[in-house]
């Protein structure tokens, strides 16, 4: 990432600070939209869900649809978390950024 394209309160150190906790291809920007045409943004970094917060946001799914996604903004929102738990724009622009991120991986399966 170049210095010009951080904003909204990002530096360099952060990303670096975060990439070396959670590794270089976990932690990405995510920029959400602050109002309902999409002309203003928010940028957050995120990190990409482990195998325990998927879990954890997997069980919770159908018995607690809001506590699953709040699981899911605590465990992977890096930035700006309470501005994103304070917003309900940004709290969903938040769950659809992290939904994408959800390691999901399609099997090939063969005959033997």
């Amino acid at each position: 990432m170049k210095p010009q394209e951080l904003k909204d309160g990002i530096t360099p150190e952060m990303v670096k600070a975060m990439k070396e906790r959670y590794g270089d291809d976990k932690v990405k920007i995510a920029s959400l939209p602050k109002d309902e045409d999409a002309t203003e943004f928010l940028d957050v970094l995120v990190r990409v869900p482990d195998r325990k917060t998927q879990g954890e946001f997997e069980k919770w799914l159908d018995k607690s649809p809001d506590k699953a996604k709040e699981i899911l903004v605590n465990a992977c929102v890096l930035t700006s978390k309470e501005q994103v738990k304070a917003d309900d724009g940004l709290f969903a622009g938040a769950i659809d950024a992290l939904s994408k991120l959800l390691v999901v991986r399609t099997a090939i399966i063969k005959n033997c």
